[in-house]
């Protein structure tokens, strides 16, 4: 029904059923009246409680009418006035004689409590005119209703102490203490009985405990989630005392209807702290069984986002429950970027062993994350073992795993990848050098592996070494200086985010960048660490230089940090010389670097690379009989040494090599090549790797004469050295050609043969 304003109820007939309404929200959420009546100006407000007082007398008539027959009919008799001390008795005993509670709501409830209604109805009117009139009214009427009920507990005291007397004797510890505390007060062992149900009977209507029985119905033997409509948590504001099993029942209401359960529970948390524990367990409950049916299990941290936290009891454990779910959706996104099923197969088996690892942890925690999660877990298992066995049943189908890639940078997790030891070692001595490194530049000709090495440098150089790397061929780092400087910024503070450095801020000009690189430079001091600031590619800070980008302050501001920020070791990565690089004079500003040269495979390098390609791969474990293994014998007869001879020992034709050898074993269902499969891979490498082989016989940069001379290599296995001295230094810095019995020829065969048929 749509209800009259408060304010429009009279005293008429057909103003009844809104008065009656009004009531019911007295009695249910007295807070809600009290609401409007404050809108109300005190002399609308003393009327419109007046007049629900009146529509409700009839009612308080017939109850009295009715009290009185019943009062009669049961041959109650009231003996004696009650004793002032027995209110102070039942607070202070009351849950001592639960016993005769039945007794007491069964006999004399509805006599009395006219008395109580109307008295504390009046006491309302006239302290809401004194005071505050919505205070008044909604305090003084719910206030006289349980003073009522408790009332006539005092008048059927005297027939009930006759029952609750035999009951004392069979209740062991609890009753001894009142008798004696009552008995040391006043009277005897029926006085002591009738104070302690007036306290018991007291505080179950305060706390409004007589729903409880009722409210089994909805919890046993089974939940009836449909009915939580009529539970009187979902109507009535006052019930002081937690529901058993709330959170289950909630749980159910919302597999009747998702989203009034939801709006429910947050009304609960918000609303009415008494329940809200249940509310938490209850939404704690629907998270975890809606993680459950998540499918991707990437996105289970998006399920778990809203999980409740506390201090205390099972909010405490829910951070730790979200960080373990979250790594295990961390692993399922590692899993969806793998495309190779032996690369996937490692990772999608410790999926398996995280989310049972998950299910024993979570056991341990407190309800409802054990159970609720336990489930979740079971269901994320079977998705995790179907995805482990189909992957299993395609790697089976795989003879051969194609881990050799040749072009980008390598991943050493994925793809074959050999430490550059030589390298290395000296990278190591050159930054833990005591003064600090006055800056290196690491050289090398182009696909020599030297992005490769240091995007993989983690692992290989001592925990104290952080690296940023900066690649000068990103849009986003050369259209400007301030570009530039922010990049550098970002992955600097990247590198060094687990240490909780702050986020970089925006670099706009050259005295900013050298500050900001001061700051950092203190706290890598204060930590006893040490950045390693590499710049690849850096002969396009050359060509920005030229073009007018970049200004030569640049250079004097990384020359000044080289020499003063000693924490910080610049790197300079190319494949030019700095003799090569004629827009600034570099070696002016770079005076104090070190050059570390990356060169050609060894040959016990190019056998590494082929018979342990990912040995240094985390997706398996130390000594795991699954990581990918070659056997020297895939390779054919003497197989790794001609690879090795054909390539020149250039490690992007090794790999090129490499990958073409395993796609040709593959297709033609081979399990190891043989001569015959090896001049074909050959042959097939030459088209494949085209773009690579023209690049470096003829890059765009070369000097004058060197395409003609090495033209002549078409023809002639050999040549003498070329006259002029430009060419001379340019092909041997190139290494292209190698000296034989003063003669020259092409160092690397692969390129002789591109050269005859595609150059």
């Amino acid at each position: 029904m749509t209800p009259l304003p408060l304010e429009q109820i009279g005293l008429r007939w057909r103003d009844h059923r809104s008065a009656l309404w009004w009531l019911g929200i007295l009695y249910r959420r007295p807070q809600q009246l009290r609401k409007k009546l404050e809108t109300l100006p005190k002399l609308q407000a003393f009327r419109a409680g007046g007049a629900l007082y009146f529509h409700a007398l009839p009612y308080i008539l017939i109850l009295g009418i009715a009290g009185c027959l019943l009062f009669g009919a049961l041959g109650l008799e009231l003996r004696n006035p009650p004793p002032a001390e027995w209110l102070s008795l039942a607070m202070g005993n009351g849950l001592l004689l639960i016993m005769g509670l039945p007794f007491a709501i069964a006999i004399g409830i509805t006599f009395w409590i006219v008395v109580g209604i109307a008295g504390g109805i009046i006491g309302g009117v006239a302290g809401g005119v004194a005071g505050g009139v919505a205070e008044g009214i909604v305090v003084g009427i719910t206030g006289g209703i349980i003073v009522g009920i408790t009332f006539v507990i005092v008048v059927v005291a005297n027939k009930l102490a006759e029952e609750t007397t035999r009951l004392i004797p069979s209740i062991v510890v609890g009753p001894v203490v009142g008798i004696v505390i009552g008995s040391s007060i006043r009277g005897d062992v029926r006085e002591i009985a009738i104070g302690i149900s007036i306290g018991i009977i007291f505080w179950i209507v305060l706390l409004r405990a007589y729903y409880h029985p009722f409210c089994l119905f909805f919890i046993w033997p089974t939940l009836h989630g449909h009915w939580y409509p009529w539970h009187p948590v979902a109507w009535d504001d006052l019930c002081l005392l937690p529901f058993p099993r709330l959170d289950l029942l909630l749980a159910a209401y919302a597999d009747h209807d998702p989203i009034a359960a939801w709006i429910e529970i947050e009304r609960l948390i918000d609303h009415y702290p008494s329940q809200r524990r249940a509310a938490l367990r209850a939404k704690t409950r629907l998270i975890a069984r809606a993680s459950a049916q998540e499918v991707n299990l990437s996105r289970l941290d998006t399920h778990l986002a809203p999980l409740p936290e506390g201090d205390k009891g099972f909010l405490a454990q829910t951070p730790k429950v979200r960080a373990m779910v979250g790594d295990i959706g961390q692993l399922q996104m590692r899993l969806d970027t793998l495309d190779r099923p032996f690369l996937r197969e490692p990772t999608a088996a410790l999926l398996v062993e995280k989310i049972k690892n998950f299910q024993s942890q979570v056991a341990g925690f407190p309800e409802p994350l054990a159970s609720e999660f336990r489930q979740a877990a079971s269901q994320w298992l079977t998705i995790a073992e179907r995805q482990h066995q189909q992957v299993r049943s395609v790697l089976n189908k795989e003879p051969t795993p194609q881990v050799f890639r040749a072009g980008d940078p390598v991943n050493r997790n994925q793809e074959a990848f050999i430490p550059r030891e030589s390298v290395l070692g000296d990278l190591d001595r050159q930054l833990t050098l005591s003064t600090g490194c006055p800056g290196l530049i690491l050289y090398g000709r182009r696909r020599m592996g030297k992005s490769t090495l240091l995007r993989n440098l983690e692992g290989f150089l001592p925990t104290s070494v952080r690296t940023a790397v900066v690649s000068t061929q990103n849009p986003d780092v050369f259209s400007s200086q301030a570009d530039l400087l922010n990049a550098i910024a970002r992955q600097t503070a990247a590198a060094i985010q687990s240490e909780q450095q702050p986020t970089a801020p925006v670099l706009a000009t050259l005295k900013d960048f050298f500050q900001w690189l001061g700051d950092y430079n203190a706290r890598l001091a204060e930590m006893d660490h040490r950045l390693l600031l590499a710049i690849d590619e850096y002969e396009n800070l050359d060509r920005k230089l030229g073009e007018g980008v970049f200004g030569e302050d640049l250079l004097a501001t990384m020359r000044e940090s080289i020499q003063t920020h000693r924490q910080v070791t610049w790197v300079f990565a190319g494949s030019h010389a700095i003799a090569e690089l004629t827009h600034a004079p570099w070696s002016s500003y770079l005076v104090s670097a070190r050059t570390l040269e990356v060169p050609p495979f060894t040959e016990a390098e190019t056998r590494r690379l082929l018979t342990e390609p990912l040995r240094y791969s985390s997706l398996w474990r130390d000594n795991d009989s699954k990581r990918p293994r070659f056997s020297p014998d895939f390779w054919g007869d003497h197989g790794i040494e001609r690879i090795h001879a054909e390539a020149g020992s250039w490690p992007h034709l090794v790999q090129l090599l490499a990958e073409t050898v395993v796609d040709l074993c593959n297709n033609r269902e081979q399990a190891q090549a043989d001569r015959a499969l090896l001049d074909e891979a050959i042959a097939k490498a030459i088209v494949v790797g085209d773009a690579v082989l023209r690049q470096l016989m003829q890059p765009e940069d070369a000097a004058p004469g060197e395409w003609e001379y090495l033209r002549g290599f078409r023809t002639r296995d050999t040549h003498p050295p070329p006259d002029d001295e430009a060419v001379y230094q340019a092909l041997r810095r190139r290494l292209l050609v190698a000296e034989e019995d003063d003669q020259w020829r092409l160092r690397v065969p692969l390129m002789q043969r591109w050269l005859r048929e595609r150059g």
